[in-house]
């Protein structure tokens, strides 16, 4: 649906909003049995939510014009088929009469219009807004006289009819009084104008003046025309082909005067378009429909190239933001490379100080004299970690190294590994049930826990007397030695068979 007009209460008398659509669903319903033309003559109203405006809606498809702004010819036209249709409206408000008064006052109100202003034409259709009310302090139009003069002439022919015989017998009478002159003369002027009214109606549709050559100036009016749509489809393929040429600098730059090139191209063809509706309007001619076509379609050229334009302005300035995202993603990654970079090089720089600190220990390592403790654990396959608990004693009795971590993981001969540390070394190991010997016993025996990488906190040794291997009461000493890195920190102490455990602590670092 296409709006015609939006009306305000404070200009139109009686506009009741509460009740528009009600009425236009009853006339609707009143000419259900009219011509598509008379029922599209009444445009439909439609309350603006928010507000006590109108808008008034039309069913046809086409640019609306006002009639009162329309060249005379069309005018004429327009205002003809109106008038039928609202002539038609009242035919069936005069046949509704007798068996509805309330719907025939209806349709008699309904075909009352405020002005002309009001009246719009679309694809050559009449069609009327606000209709059944009038301006405020003005008349209210409605349709002209023609079908009233076509029945008043009906009815006058049938008086004349009548009035011929009167005329006769007037005439007698007039032979026997000296009267009947003027009644003679009423019925020659009402059969005239019986006469004159049919004659217009029967040829209000032919051209004149008839010596004029129509056919030659619609011959070379249609030449002119065919041109001018040529100019106009040229027009239009250049206004769509902006869009292919929206591109950043210098493509807005070349466009932006592309624009002012095309809005002249308009401008001329409009004068033309103009300049060719003159020549109808001098002859008084009919527009051809080449001609209300060019009419309504040259003047949205302009919003067309705005339009475009401001499709364009979106689509540069999205490849604008494109473009500024994909440098942007592009420093991030140059960023992120740089500081991975970065990273491997202290990485690797920490790789080659970690590398030449182990050297430096290993040499150091290397260089520190060998003591009792460390011959006995290389010679038993014991490694060396960042900390080492060494036990050694001097008889063939199986003493056990026991060692609770930070984490009260306990490593010893049963649990071998725990919190990072291993139990690599155990000798002189017994049975528990008669106390033989599981390998070979040696009277220089040890045992070995390490840790390649140590927790901190405080640590627990325990030396146990697990099973004796000489029958003696007598009490095994034995040493510790806790190795961290550089440092050392020795342990004495002895165990018998009346006093089997002995305990250390020590801290790491």
């Amino acid at each position: 649906m296409i709006r015609l007009l939006r009306t305000n209460p404070s200009r139109y008398q009686s506009l009741d909003t509460t009740q528009l659509k009600a009425r236009f669903v009853r006339l609707q319903s009143l000419l259900s049995n009219a011509s598509p033309a008379t029922k599209s003559v009444f445009a439909e109203p439609a309350p603006v939510q928010g507000s006590d405006n109108i808008d008034w809606l039309a069913h046809l498809g086409g640019q609306p014009q006002p009639l009162s702004k329309m060249p005379q010819a069309d005018a004429a036209a327009a205002r003809s088929k109106l008038n039928a249709a609202l002539n038609d409206v009242l035919r069936i408000a005069n046949e509704r009469a007798g068996a509805s008064p309330d719907d025939a006052a209806f349709l008699r109100s309904i075909a009352a219009y405020p002005s002309d202003d009001d009246i719009f034409v679309l694809n050559g259709q009449p069609v009327i807004a606000a209709w059944g009310h009038g301006l405020a302090g003005k008349q209210p139009m409605g349709p002209s006289p023609a079908a009233a003069a076509a029945s008043d002439v009906a009815g006058a022919a049938v008086l004349a009819s009548g009035a011929a015989h009167a005329a006769g017998d007037g005439t007698e009478a007039a032979q026997a009084s000296g009267r009947g002159w003027g009644r003679r003369f009423l019925l020659l002027f009402l059969l005239l104008l019986a006469l004159a009214l049919l004659a217009w109606w029967y040829y209000r549709d032919f051209n004149w003046p008839p010596w004029f050559d129509y056919a030659a100036f619609h011959e070379a009016a249609g030449l002119s025309e065919q041109e001018l749509i040529a100019l106009a489809d040229v027009l239009e393929e250049d206004i769509e082909a902006l869009r292919q040429k929206c591109t950043p600098q210098p493509g807005v730059a070349v466009l932006k005067g592309e624009e002012s090139s095309l809005r002249d191209r308009v401008a001329s063809l409009q004068s033309k378009v103009a300049a060719q509706g003159s020549l109808y309007d001098q002859h008084q001619i009919p527009y051809s429909q080449e001609l209300r076509a060019l009419q309504s379609r040259v003047p949205p050229f302009n919003e067309r190239i705005s339009a475009m334009l401001r499709e364009c302005d979106a689509i540069v300035e999205d490849l604008e933001r494109k473009r500024a995202e994909d440098l942007r993603r592009k420093q991030e990654e140059e960023r992120l490379r740089h500081e991975e970079a970065l990273e491997r090089e202290r990485q690797e720089k920490l790789a080659r100080e970690a590398e030449e600190k182990r050297k430096a220990e290993q040499a150091k390592k290397q260089e520190r004299k060998q003591d009792e403790f460390d011959k006995r654990r290389t010679a038993a396959g014991g490694e060396e970690g960042e900390l080492t608990v060494t036990l050694l004693w001097n008889t063939i009795d199986d003493l056990d190294l026991h060692v609770t971590c930070p984490d009260t993981a306990h490593i010893y001969y049963l649990s071998r590994s725990g919190c990072g540390g291993m139990l690599d070394v155990d000798q002189n190991a017994r049975y528990g049930y008669n106390g033989l010997p599981m390998g070979r016993v040696t009277r220089e025996p040890v045992e070995n826990v390490f840790w390649p990488s140590a927790r901190n906190g405080k640590y627990r040794i325990k030396v146990d007397l697990y099973k004796e291997g000489t029958r003696t009461r007598a009490a095994r000493p034995f040493k510790i030695k806790v190795q961290k890195g550089e440092d050392v920190q020795y342990f004495e102490g002895e165990v018998s068979s009346g006093n089997r455990d002995a305990y250390f602590d020590f801290s790491y670092p």
